[in-house]
């Protein structure tokens, strides 16, 4: 009866890797699947598969076939939604019966959030519209001009390049495969454009939802106005179904790039490079510019980009970074791409593999302690720095500053850390499917102690600034108090419990 309700589109999620294990064997299905393995586009289309191959915990392997493969976090049913009376009727249904419901549009979480073991999943990845309004009006807003209506299973690339016919752009991320409504909009969504014209959430202007009851709703700055600021930044999947968002756009800008690649002879020579770098950025943020680096054994690779930039500055600029290491041999390019969606469809767009193991610790890191104390940030970096050897990464993503901090008129529950940050840097741990599950729990362990103490270094640079980490204030004591730590003179709850 159920499936009649929501017109026969209940199907059985299955492990990405099923099909190359015990008693679910199927070897042409197995050679799609050792093929299209790290393919994002591939591991979307599927309900059971997550980008980040562990969080499915179903110890099936495109590598082993193991005997022990199940299905592990996976759900075991799944609603592949595409009409809003099909989320309505899921909810009102698991409610009755008492399930789990996670939702699910591309599985890009990287904390495994939307899937669950023994759940329920509502699967939104075909709901594709999109919809441009030429003017839009509500609320307070009239007029708006060039907005879009996304529904919760478009993706970046669509989304960009359907907007480029139009020579117009949205505040997105950098993978063509993350969904634009989903986890991305809802967790605040920082992008490769961030500098120019802030996060995505702070972009929203009405939401269509589904509650907890079933209900359809309109959610903007008017109606509903508690749940528009908690599902613009406080988490996806947390406070409504949101079956499409409308956004604004902007006319695209151009863009012009660069690209630097060096490494150290020994680990001093590291250090001061990476001094000199954390120097560099506060100057190439100063003339708008932004971007993504990694930082692992002796090496710094780095992609910058500047909407509307100029070419002559930005090399400029990249020079001077160039020329306080002159001893270093640096590979570096510039180009000039004439809309954002060529730079992404060339430069960002293709760089999106997925299918491994890995496990994220991310921080961000205050504008004015990178500008202020360049050198302990970096003695920091270079402790957390990536290894090879152990399959670690040390990734910046230099997204925030220049229109990210200004919040004038913007009603929404972004963590605040992110308007007083100048990079995200986030820690990486990879590891093999043939890892033992013991040596799987050790680095996990590993992990969690080594961000630990890397926090507690970054601590001591921040202890006596007053400013934050992740919008939190680290007390001389360790502890943490979020109320007080969001710049917070009220001890305020900011709404959050009228949802608790």
């Amino acid at each position: 009866m159920f499936n009649e309700s929501v017109d026969g589109r209940l199907v059985v999620p299955k492990p990405s890797a099923a099909v190359c294990n015990g008693r679910t064997y199927d070897a042409a299905g197995c050679n799609i699947a050792k093929a299209q393995w790290s393919n994002a586009t591939w591991r979307d289309d599927q309900v059971g598969a997550m980008q980040i191959h562990n969080w499915e915990n179903s110890s099936c392997s495109i590598f082993i076939n193991s005997s022990t493969c199940n299905q592990g976090s996976v759900p075991v049913l799944a609603v592949d939604a595409i009409l809003p009376k099909h989320v309505q009727a899921t909810v009102q249904f698991a409610a009755t019966k008492n399930l789990r419901l996670v939702i699910k549009s591309t599985g890009h979480d990287l904390l495994g959030r939307s899937t669950a073991a023994g759940s329920l999943i509502l699967w939104l990845h075909h709901m594709k519209g999109m919809t441009l309004i030429k003017q839009y009006s509500s609320c307070s807003l009239t007029n708006v001009l060039n907005a879009v209506r996304i529904e919760a299973g478009a993706q970046w690339g669509e989304v960009y390049q359907w907007l480029s016919k139009f020579n117009l752009v949205a505040i997105g991320g950098a993978s063509p495969t993350v969904s634009v409504v989903g986890g991305y909009l809802q967790g605040g969504g920082h992008s490769p454009l961030s500098i120019w014209k802030g996060m995505a959430a702070d972009q929203v202007l009405e939401y269509d939802v589904v509650t907890a009851d079933g209900q359809r709703q309109t959610v903007n700055a008017c109606q509903n106005r508690d749940l528009f600021w908690a599902l613009s930044g406080g988490g996806g999947g947390t406070y409504a179904i949101v079956l499409s968002a409308v956004i604004r756009t902007f006319p695209s800008p151009s863009i012009v790039a660069g690209t630097l690649s060096v490494s150290a002879s020994n680990a001093t020579r590291y250090e001061k490079l990476i001094e000199t770098f954390v120097e560099f950025l506060p100057k190439l943020a100063d003339i708008g510019g932004s971007g993504y680096f990694d930082m692992f054994d002796l090496t710094l690779r780095f992609l910058c980009h500047v909407p509307n930039g100029d070419q002559t500055a930005l090399n400029a600029t990249l020079n001077r970074f160039v020329t306080n290491n002159i001893d270093l041999d640096f590979e570096t390019n510039s180009f000039v791409f004439p809309s954002f969606y060529y730079y992404f469809a060339l430069i960002l767009g293709p760089n999106n593999p997925t299918g491994y193991n890995a496990l994220l610790s991310s921080r961000l890191i205050p504008e004015s302690i990178i500008r202020n104390k360049p050198d302990k940030v970096a003695k920091v970096f270079v402790q957390a720095k990536g290894q090879n050897a152990t399959g670690s990464n040390l990734r910046g993503s230099f997204v925030p500053g220049g229109r990210v901090s200004n919040t004038t008129n913007r009603y929404n529950s972004i963590n605040p850390g992110w308007r007083t940050a100048l990079l995200h840097m986030i820690n990486i741990q990879y590891w093999s499917d043939t890892t033992s599950k013991a040596d799987q729990d050790y680095l996990s362990a590993q992990l969690i102690e080594y961000v630990r103490h890397i926090i507690n270094k970054m601590r001591k640079v921040i202890l006596y600034t007053a400013v934050s980490i992740d919008g939190f204030i680290a007390r001389e004591d360790g502890n943490i108090d979020w109320l007080s730590s969001f710049n917070n003179e009220n001890n305020d709850d900011h709404g959050y419990n009228s949802f608790l």
